[in-house]
């Protein structure tokens, strides 16, 4: 089997796990933020892209569908850089990134991406830009947050060119190579560029004609007549026909969009001009004389196909990856596979699920999928809710199309799926803060009441969120900011409040309360499941382990058997199987089916290079089990429901 064979989509099962053993799927919903894009010179089919997160995509087939290549992201930097060596197919190198850590650097691979190791001389040093000579790949220059640096080795290795105490050349943003002299390089700074002409013995600012303190994001270099650059700044696009000597403003660009991260030549065809700027991709075939712009995407990164003309390929801030085969009049996403979203949470209205994306401006929103989580599409955009940061969402069984949604301040409701949301008034003072929804059924089902947890108490709904009442957990006299509130797929009779100071349970569809005697600290709880149907144990994942009560919550013992020491993170239990429950902890899944009581690791469901953060079941069998990440999106698993 080749390398290209064996890349897999997201998470997989490990190679020692049963041939029957579960796998999980990843399944987006594709999409979130691009930092940088790609094309291979030779295989222009290959792309490499990367984002945030530590994260690194592979296509090899022109961005129709992208595998999420095994880098390592347990330091969670941004890649700012990556590519496909000319000469030697299989290595693939990643710029990281990430401040003051030691994981920073030049990240690079041998077999195509599936394992990695640091170049030497680079460890700590964030990199912000690559570029090969031309005539000798195996140099490559770096911009850095320390200087620039080269390599004579691919990559392997690296050697400083830049005076550590010249602080104008500190902050690296850009760098390129004269295609005819590996001693002339160029640096853009976050102030000015520069450039040296004996390999970085000596550097000069080149800055005549620019704008004072610009950011200098791209400089590309006319192969065919190198004494033409272009460089791209937060003050505009400028040209320059005499090697930096002096730099000429492209006017006509309305300043609002004069912040371009990146700009190019069309291959072969000098007049036509692509500049990526965070209001869209303007074009100009003329030249430089007048620019259009085609789109409205927040662009950071750009490619061409070196063998097509007019595919060029775009990295976008929140809205991911696309391509263009006309030379940008017109364009379409490319993001199957490809997934950086930070998925808060999940619902479920009479089958469908929903999930609500956070931190992807106006590409986030509430994504459906009636599927069982398989696929998503998009429910409600940032434009329709008129809010790109909904943390908090909630669905009813009996509510098909009503859903509960908002964060800390303002709640929402709508009654057709998505299509159009309404504020709710919580009748409660200005100021009160939305921390937590939720939906408890009542006994049969035929009733649910909508939850909400605010900094001034728990909140309930009959009437589909528009009219509330004060819920009063306790006799006592205690004010509560609700923090959390747990419901089960299982039994959504059954309902467990999180306040600041105690556990309080429902088991009634939340027409009574009363509190759980724990004696650990409530603010160290991630979740909580309740097994067994009416009487069953109470399990509570901590940072600091597993509890578990089997006596209604009077008592509590540590129920780790078969579990590691330390954080478990979310529990879920199975619908249809309610002594049967699920945990994650440090990327595996655990399964107990005695109520928690003993443990045994899941085959081949471990996350690879992930982080769990909740366990949700989809189906009245349990036949899915559902995994939500906070970088790249939802995953499932299927179990056979027939044994």
């Amino acid at each position: 089997m080749n390398i290209q064979a064996r890349i897999v989509f997201g998470l997989a099962c490990a190679s020692v796990c049963a041939q029957a053993a579960p796998a999980w799927h990843s399944s987006g919903p594709w999409g979130g933020s691009a930092t940088t894009i790609w094309v291979d010179g030779n295989s222009p089919q290959r792309l490499l892209a990367g984002a945030r997160n530590s994260l690194v995509f592979l296509s090899v087939d022109g961005g129709e569908h992208w595998a999420r290549l095994p880098f390592p992201k347990h330091f969670s930097g941004n890649v700012t850089a990556v590519a496909i060596h000319p000469a030697e197919p299989n290595l693939f190198l990643a710029g990281l990134e990430l401040q003051q850590s030691p994981h920073a650097g030049l990240w690079y691979s041998e077999d195509a991406g599936q394992t990695w190791k640091m170049g030497a001389g680079l460890e700590g040093i964030s990199v912000q830009a690559l570029a090969f000579y031309p005539r000798d790949p195996r140099r490559i220059a770096a911009a850095t947050r320390d200087g620039v640096w080269t390599s004579a080795d691919s990559g392997r290795s690296w050697t400083r060119i830049s005076a550590p105490y010249n602080h104008e050349l500190r902050s690296v943003t850009a760098v390129a190579f004269d295609p005819q002299d590996a001693n002339v390089v160029y640096a853009g700074t976050t102030h000015l560029p520069w450039k040296t002409t004996d390999g970085g013995k000596s550097w000069n600012s080149i800055h005549d004609g620019m704008l004072d303190d610009s950011d200098v994001f791209s400089i590309f270099i006319d192969p065919a007549k190198p004494e033409r650059i272009l460089a791209s700044a937060c003050s505009g696009i400028y040209r320059s026909e005499d090697g930096g000597g002096a730099w000429t403003k492209f006017k006509g660009i309305p300043a609002e969009q004069r912040r371009t991260h990146v700009i190019r030549h069309a291959p072969g065809k000098p007049d036509v001009i692509y500049a990526g700027t965070t209001l869209g991709l303007l074009k100009s075939v003329n030249g430089g004389v007048t620019f259009r712009r085609m789109n409205e995407l927040h662009l950071l990164s750009m490619a061409l196909d070196p063998h097509k003309p007019g595919r060029l390929y775009l990295a976008a801030e929140g809205a991911g990856l696309w391509r263009s085969d006309d030379g940008g009049e017109t364009i379409h996403q490319i993001n199957e596979g490809f997934v950086n979203r930070r998925v808060m949470s999940l619902t479920s209205a009479d089958g469908v699920l929903f999930s609500n994306i956070v931190q992807d401006g106006e590409s986030g929103g509430i994504y459906a999928s009636a599927d069982g989580g398989v696929s998503w599409k998009l429910a409600s955009s940032a434009a329709v809710l008129k809010d790109n940061h909904i943390t908090k969402i909630a669905g009813c069984v009996s509510k098909p199309d009503f859903l509960l949604a908002g964060n800390e301040v303002r709640a929402l409701r709508t009654l057709d799926a998505g299509k159009t949301w309404k504020e709710v008034n919580l009748g409660q003072p200005a100021g009160t803060r939305l921390l937590a929804v939720a939906c408890a059924s009542q006994q049969g089902g035929g009733k649910d009441t909508v939850l909400a947890g605010t900094d001034k108490g728990l909140l309930k709904s009959t009437d589909s969120g528009g009219t509330w009442q004060a819920v009063k957990l306790t006799t006592a006299n205690i004010k509560h900011s609700v923090a959390d509130i747990y419901t089960s797929a299982a039994d959504p009779r059954r309902v467990v409040v999180r306040t600041t100071q105690a556990l309080y349970l429902s088991e009634d569809g939340g027409v009574s309360w009363r509190v759980l005697n724990v004696l650990f600290p409530v603010n160290q709880i991630n979740d909580v499941a309740l097994a067994g149907g009416a009487g069953g144990a109470y399990l509570v994942a901590t940072a600091t382990g597993l509890y578990g009560s089997s006596d209604a919550g009077r008592t509590w013992q540590r129920r780790e058997s078969g579990l590691e020491p330390g954080t478990v993170s979310t529990l879920a239990v199975r619908p249809g199987r309610e002594n049967e429950v699920y945990a994650a902890q440090f990327g595996a899944v655990y399964v107990s089916r005695n109520q928690g009581q003993s443990w045994e690791k899941l085959p081949g469901a471990e996350m690879v290079e992930a982080t769990l953060r909740k366990l949700a079941f989809h189906g009245r069998e349990g036949g899915r089990l559902l995994a939500l990440t906070p970088d790249v999106g939802v995953f499932y698993l299927n179990f056979q429901t027939k044994q």
